[in-house]
Parts: C-alpha cells; structure tokens; sequence
C-alpha cells in the first residue's frame, strides 16, 4: 500500500492482480502493465500514482464543483433557492458526464476540489459569512439568511456524499450496470489526454478505449 500525505490528510492506492484500488472506495479494472500495454511510454513520464490519484480527483469532482458554485452564486446576490436548483443541476450534469470534462489543464482545480481542508475553509468562511448577514452588508453584499441553510444542505449532499450514494442505490437498483464503470472512464480520457500531451498516441484512440472495454468485460466476468 502506498501512502501519499498532503497537509494531515492522507490518501492511498493498493495495486492487486487485476486492478487497482484507492482509499477513496475507488476501483480501476486495469493494472500498471495494463497501463503501460495501454499507452506505452508514458509511465517514464507520469507516475502510476500521481495518475490515479488525479483520476480519483475528477471521479469526486462535481461536489466540490457544485458547492463553490453555489456559493459564489449567492455571494453574487443569486435568489438562494435558484442558487440551490442551479448547483444541484450542474452536479448531475457533471456527475454522469464527467469524462467529457477531464483535461491536463484543469486536472490541478480536480485535485484542489477534492482537498478537504480546502472545501470545510472555504465552506465555513462562506456559511460563517452568511450568518453575519450585517457585516458583509457593510460591504454592498447582499445574502438571504436561508441560503446558510441551502448551503449546509449541499454541503452534507455533496461533501459527505450522500448525494452520491443515493445515486449509486438508485442505478444498482434500478437500472443496468454501465458497460464501462464511472472511475473506468474518467481514468481512460485522463490516460488518452497525457498521451496527446506527451505525443505518445499515433491515432489509435479508438482501439484503446475498445481495448480498456474489454479489459472492464473481463474483470466483470470473472466476479
């Protein structure tokens, strides 16, 4: 097991057989040899580690996308309930299509997103900010006191995660099991776009995202 501190708050992957598992519930259906069969070349330029745990960070991405969104929503004298419907539509619109999003770029705004001691700062600024609805006044912001409520609802939906959960419940229960699992996706556009950034792919996208499919099938079969 491999432990990786930042700050007080630690985070770890296991690399097993056939995947590789995080301690953050997370399971990748594709090994460090995979990976390199997969896009040859760029674990010389990218550690295993500092991929997953950049997949890891988009997977959880849109709760802290979502609750910085409402925030500024109601910092920016938003109506609170609308702040709430907007925030909660970005989060399923981001939630089921997250792989669409994931780019080098952004990948450092993922991993602050995901950081805790970020989100409870800022979050407790922003709610404490709310509560002394008079002090900010003084500075020409205007925020409806019930969006402190609003805020601590999105914040136990979206940070403990039981928006997610419910979610997950909802698609085991109801419905069919996605072909490719949601850490499977976003780990294979994170694996495709630092392939195009180190020029290591040669126009073979297709046959990798069929390969990683297989790869998931086969995993899935053996269960």
């Amino acid at each position: 097991m491999e432990n990786f501190k930042r700050g007080r708050f630690e985070w770890q992957m296991l690399e097993l057989p056939d995947g590789i598992t995080t301690s953050n519930g997370n399971w990748y259906h594709i090994t460090r040899d995979g990976i390199e069969k997969y896009v040859p070349g760029l674990l010389k330029e990218k550690p295993l580690e500092q991929i997953i745990q950049e997949a890891d960070a988009w997977v959880k991405s849109s709760n802290g996308l979502a609750l910085m969104l409402y925030f500024i929503l109601v910092y920016a004298t938003v109506d609170a309930l609308w702040a709430f419907i907007i925030s909660l539509a970005v989060y399923f619109l981001w939630y089921f299509n997250t792989g669409v999003f994931v780019n080098v770029i952004s990948t450092p705004i993922a991993r602050l997103l995901n950081k805790d001691g970020f989100i409870y700062t800022v979050s407790g600024v922003f709610l404490i900010g709310i509560s002394l609805n008079d002090l900010i006044a003084g500075v020409g912001i205007s925020v409806e006191f019930n969006a402190l409520w609003y805020g601590l609802g999105l914040f136990f939906l979206f940070k403990v995660g039981l928006l997610s959960l419910l979610i997950q419940f909802v698609r085991n229960k109801f419905f069919d099991k996605p072909k490719v699992p949601k850490p499977d996706r976003i780990l294979n556009m994170l694996l495709i776009r630092y392939g195009m950034k180190h020029g290591i792919l040669t126009g073979k996208i297709e046959d990798m995202e069929k390969e990683l499919i297989r790869i998931a099938n086969y995993h899935k079969g053996k269960k």
